[in-house]
């Protein structure tokens, strides 16, 4: 009984110990990678920075990314045990990739000038949830910034309307 009881209370230290913390993506921007034209600018110059919604779709020849940064704060990113980038209902089917890039300015970045990563973090399938938790325990000055692809068609979420739920 003793044995059971020494478990008992450490597992509530370890239960009290655990945070969580629901995070507002602070900036997120779309970007188009095309040959084509965005009015009477090459599409691959253009920020959609401030838009109403973006769209994640990885076509053919065209294709459109979203950018999105969260601030840890004060969490330790080596004291994160999870990490989910949760995004807004979407269709289903729909097959999220995230990989994580370096930190960027939202009002200026363009495809051009985006931040490169071959480094895909998690993929998932029509759940809207994405497991990031590397991504979020490789943190840099306090900052996850990833990349988001969608394979499997089109789809368009608004902006701002992304959260990353932290547990440390």
């Amino acid at each position: 009984m003793k044995l059971s009881a020494a478990i008992s209370s450490l597992l509530a230290i370890v239960a009290v110990s655990a945070s969580d913390y629901s995070i507002p993506v602070t900036n997120d921007v779309g970007l188009v990678y095309t040959n084509m034209l965005c009015g009477t600018t090459p599409c691959s110059q253009t920020n959609l920075y401030g838009q109403p919604t973006y769209t994640a779709f990885l076509g053919n020849r065209d294709y459109r990314r979203i950018l999105m940064s969260f601030p840890l704060s004060d969490i330790d990113p080596s004291s994160v045990s999870s990490c989910t980038l949760q995004f807004p209902p979407t269709a289903d089917g729909v097959t999220w990739s995230v990989s994580s890039v370096e930190a960027y300015d939202a009002k200026t970045v363009t495809p051009a000038t985006a931040p490169k990563s071959n480094n895909a973090v998690a993929q998932a399938t029509g759940t809207g949830k994405v497991d990031i938790t590397s991504a979020c325990q490789n943190a840099v000055d306090g900052m996850v910034s990833v990349m988001v692809d969608a394979f499997g068609g089109p789809v368009t979420i608004p902006a701002g309307a992304s959260t990353l739920t932290v547990s440390a």
